[in-house]
């Protein structure tokens, strides 16, 4: 996959591309169609397949205060698109100066001009440009213009459920993993790096990592069984998800026990796939409860990560 980041870094325009454009947070089951959907149109047509997306959000630089929570972290968007089979990702730096392009002049000077644009796949709700005064009716007119075809697409949906980013934002706050899991296409992942804890877990016969999360949704407060990607490895584990209440801690903490694992990856990165939520966070009457808790957790998890088929392994690396 070619990534570019940087358009004024494209010596030679692209002469015949199709695209779609859009976020793609968490790159759910909705997104991958569409892509999926681009991928065999290129084929058909001897075209490259190309994402547009941008980076950061569009909000975070408009209406900061309205950016939602995003899913997935730069490096693992791209880890995934790539993994789809997309010829061409196209990072465009979104400014204040960008967000001031008028649609025409960012149809006809970037989708066309220099990335070859012959059809374009976009949402129904699509709207682009300053203001974003472009719409799907703005960009077939455009299409007539410039020789591209425009193809809407339909939002996407599971056993009745539309599939939506907002969604999944919603499903990880609650802690429902696995619901999640089934939108997304594969368990949703943190990645982070492990940072010095309190030493308690070691204390208590359970040696854990905290985790310093790179991710800005955190699944709601909790014990979860866990698939975690460590040193080039894979391992299976607990994570305990919330602010320790038993020891009256007030601060939020994600810590991980590994299954037999033991070793000092201070400072190191790591990524956790959630597999099931076990049980909600709660206040314990004493240490001997605590530990008998644990105990019942980590063989509840092991039975869950027994019986669950492991077919999305991440090895994210982040940059």
């Amino acid at each position: 996959m070619i990534l570019i980041t940087d358009l004024s870094k494209i010596k030679k325009r692209f002469t015949s591309s199709i695209i779609t454009l859009g976020n793609f947070d968490g790159l759910h089951l909705g997104h991958q169609e569409l892509i999926k959907k681009i991928i065999r149109r290129a084929e058909e047509t001897a075209s490259l397949s190309m994402v547009v997306t941008f980076r950061p959000h569009p909000l975070k630089i408009l209406a900061p205060e309205k950016c939602p929570p995003l899913i997935s972290i730069y490096e693992e968007k791209i880890h995934l698109i790539e993994r789809l089979g997309i010829d061409v990702l196209v990072k465009i730096p979104f400014t204040l100066d960008f967000s001031a392009m008028e649609p025409r002049e960012f149809v006809k000077d970037i989708l066309c001009d220099l990335l070859g644009a012959k059809e374009i796949f976009v949402g129904y709700n699509y709207r682009f440009g300053k203001g974003r005064k472009g719409d799907i009716r703005m960009l077939r007119s455009l299409g007539e213009e410039f020789a591209f075809v425009v193809r809407e697409i339909e939002q996407v949906s599971l056993n009745g459920e539309i599939i939506s980013s907002t969604r999944i934002r919603q499903l990880l706050k609650n802690g429902d993993v696995e619901h999640a899991a089934k939108l997304l296409g594969r368990p949703y992942v943190l990645c982070g790096i492990v940072v010095k804890g309190d030493g308690r877990g070691r204390g208590l016969g359970f040696p854990t990592a905290n985790i310093a999360s790179r991710h800005a949704i955190i699944p709601g407060n909790g014990v979860y069984a866990v698939r975690i990607f460590v040193r080039d490895k894979h391992y299976n584990g607990i994570v305990n998800i919330g602010i320790r209440p038993t020891f009256d801690a007030k601060s939020l903490a994600v810590e991980v026990h590994i299954f037999g694992f033991d070793e000092d990856i201070y400072g190191e990165e790591v990524s956790i796939s959630f597999i099931r939520r076990i049980r909600e966070e709660k206040k314990f009457a004493g240490v001997p409860e605590l530990i008998a808790q644990i105990k019942s957790d980590i063989a509840k998890a092991k039975g869950v990560l027994t019986e669950e088929p492991s077919a999305y392994e991440p090895d994210i690396q982040l940059i």
